[in-house]
C-alpha cells in the first residue's frame, strides 16, 4: 500500500464508488469559506480533499491561495508547486509561488518562479494578466526580463 502512494496513487483510485458529487460539494464549501475570509478553515478542508485526490489541480491551487491568504508561505509554495506539476501549462501556479517567495524574502527563487510563469504564458492574449503579474513580480526581485521576441 505504501508503495502505491509513493508511486503517485491516490485514495480515490482505491475506492470502488464514485464520490465526485460529494467532493464537489466540499470543494464549493471550501471556496465559500475562502470567499468570506475564512482561509484557514478552507485550507483545512482543501487539505482533506488533496489527501483524497492528490491529482486535482484545483484542490492544490486553491489550497495554495488559502495558505497565501494566511501568510503561510511555505505551505502555499508547496501547494502551488504540486499544482504546477499537475498542470504544467498553467502559468498562474508558478506566478503565485513567485509572489509567495517574494513575500518571504527569497528573491532568487521568486525570480525563477516568475520566469517560469512568463515562459509558460508566453505572448498569449488570454494570459495577459498573469504575464503582467509575473513581470511586476520579476521587477520587484531586481531581475529584468528579456523575451525572445525583443
Amino acid at each position: 500500500m505504501l508503495r502505491f502512494f509513493q508511486q503517485g496513487g491516490a485514495l480515490r483510485m482505491l475506492l470502488d464508488k464514485d464520490v465526485s458529487a460529494e467532493l464537489d460539494v466540499l470543494f464549493r464549501y471550501a471556496m465559500q469559506l475562502a470567499g468570506i475570509g475564512e482561509s484557514g478553515a478552507a485550507a483545512r478542508l482543501l487539505k482533506v480533499l488533496t489527501l483524497y485526490d492528490a491529482w486535482s489541480f484545483d484542490y492544490w491551487f486553491q489550497l495554495g491561495a488559502c495558505c497565501q491568504a494566511e501568510s503561510a508561505w511555505v505551505d502555499a509554495i508547496y501547494a502551488y508547486g504540486r499544482a504546477a506539476q499537475i498542470r504544467i501549462c498553467e502559468a498562474k501556479a508558478p506566478c503565485a509561488a513567485g509572489e509567495c517567495y517574494l513575500a518571504c524574502g527569497n528573491r532568487p527563487f521568486a525570480a525563477k518562479a516568475f520566469r517560469a510563469a512568463l515562459l509558460v504564458c508566453g505572448e498569449e492574449p488570454g494570459q495577459a494578466d498573469i504575464r503582467q503579474r509575473a513581470l511586476t513580480g520579476l521587477a520587484k526581485t531586481g531581475d529584468e526580463y528579456e523575451s525572445d521576441t525583443d
